[in-house]
């Protein structure tokens, strides 16, 4: 019987010597080289290098350059006709076309309308791309911090293996608690490897964001703890004050406004349209004995098509861009309360952690584990207590990342900084 019980120790041994190995030579897609990044260059780096902003940009470019493409004038028409013969006889006729109503001020308006839209969608997208960053750059500190306390967790655990192991040898301990004492610490390296995992994807999705290379060791340099201002708190961060800001600034409200703004120069070309173009041209003939010169005037007759379908058209598009904008407001509304109550449960939930309870827990497992080296407390009693801190410290670090990434949410719903969050 004390043959098969040390076989059973021993193979727990092995399968504990195996997990290391492969904590300690897991492959990794990352470079070996660490990168450490402030929360502000990564917001700095993304708005520089995130592809989806390159492309509202080069958007930007094509705009602009069709902007600066609108001619003064249009070009002038020149026509000649030669008639041979014993009479020959031969014309020439310039003629240029001149938009009345206005027509080109509504187009260069239309087309300066058309690039300030983009540079509001640009101004949107790096917004979203801002508290995208923010998300990643608190998920990969929030998982850092766990991995570097599940280390820590390995290291006492070994210890407490160590412990075991030395007086299972004396004869003062049990297999079945030298066993348990193995159990514990592959239980502990195992979440390490999880841990170790959600590290590499953390990282994968802050390189995504920041348009870097995405094999990047990424090491973000921050403090979980580190809140908003209380000034913040106390003066902006009011629910009346938020609406207000958001209905000033969020961008895709900004946009549709835009769009009314379009409609309504369209609406405007459309009726100048109804002003036919006058064409003015200069004449010259020549015959054999004799030339002649004369001027040209012509203008469309606007008898049968007075573009009341395009102006029909645009009044109705005018009705759909209220609606549009009204819902927008309310949505908005709707998203800055969501976000300010999700906000304001994450500093409810802190409160339960700022207290001494975590300090107790931590001084209740020292005085624990002193008691397991001393022989005075049983291996059981250590595991129950370690396990009841690392839950509490997890879930302290979950509810500090939910804070950071409840107010990337809120400044994203009101569409502007409310403060940096270092």
């Amino acid at each position: 019987m004390r043959t098969k019980t040390s076989f059973n120790h021993i193979f727990i041994i092995v399968g504990f010597c195996l997990l290391t190995l492969i904590i300690v030579q897991i492959p990794s897609a990352f470079s070996n080289g660490e990168s450490r990044i402030s929360l502000e260059i990564a917001i700095e780096t993304a708005l520089r290098e995130n592809p989806q902003l390159n492309t509202i940009r080069e958007r930007v470019h094509v705009v602009r350059a069709r902007v600066d493409g609108i001619a003064l004038l249009g070009n002038p028409k020149l026509e000649t006709e030669f008639v041979g013969g014993v009479h020959a006889e031969q014309s020439f006729e310039l003629t240029k076309a001149f938009e009345l109503g206005g027509q080109r001020g509504h187009r260069i308006r239309i087309a300066k309308t058309h690039l300030e839209k983009v540079d509001t969608e640009l101004a949107a997208a790096s917004q979203s791309v801002r508290k995208s960053v923010k998300i990643a750059f608190y998920e990969l500190l929030l998982v850092q911090e766990k991995l570097k306390l599940a280390k820590e967790i390995v290291q006492y655990t070994e210890q407490m293996r160590d412990i075991a192991q030395t007086r299972f040898e004396t004869g003062d301990l049990s297999v079945t608690q030298a066993n348990l004492s193995n159990i514990h610490l592959q239980s502990a390296l195992r979440e390490a490897v999880m841990l170790e995992n959600k590290l590499q994807l953390a990282q994968l999705s802050l390189n995504e964001l920041m348009g870097a290379p995405l094999e990047t060791a990424r090491v973000v340099v921050g403090e979980l703890r580190e809140k908003a201002s209380a000034e913040t708190l106390q003066k902006k961060l009011t629910l009346d004050a938020l609406k207000t800001q958001a209905l000033a600034y969020r961008n895709d409200l900004k946009s549709l406004r835009l769009n009314a703004q379009l409609t309504e120069s369209e609406l405007r070309l459309a009726k100048a349209t109804n002003i036919p173009d006058l064409s003015v041209g200069a004449l010259a003939e020549r015959s054999v004995n004799e030339r002649a010169f004369g001027v040209k005037f012509s203008i469309p007759l606007p008898l049968f098509n007075r573009n009341r379908g395009e102006i029909n058209a645009t009044k109705a598009q005018q009705q759909v861009d209220t609606v549009e904008i009204n819902n927008t407001e309310k949505q908005i509304v709707r998203e800055v309360m969501a976000a300010f109550l999700s906000f304001s449960t994450t500093e409810k939930m802190l409160t339960f952690y700022e207290g001494d309870s975590l300090k107790l827990l931590n001084e209740n497992l020292k005085l624990t584990r002193t008691a397991y080296e001393l022989g005075e407390t049983e291996l059981l009693e250590v595991i129950l207590m370690q396990k009841e801190f690392i839950k509490a410290r997890f879930a302290y670090l979950d509810v500090l990342a939910a804070y950071h990434k409840a107010f990337a949410e809120l400044e994203a719903a009101v569409g502007t900084s409310l403060e940096p969050v270092p």
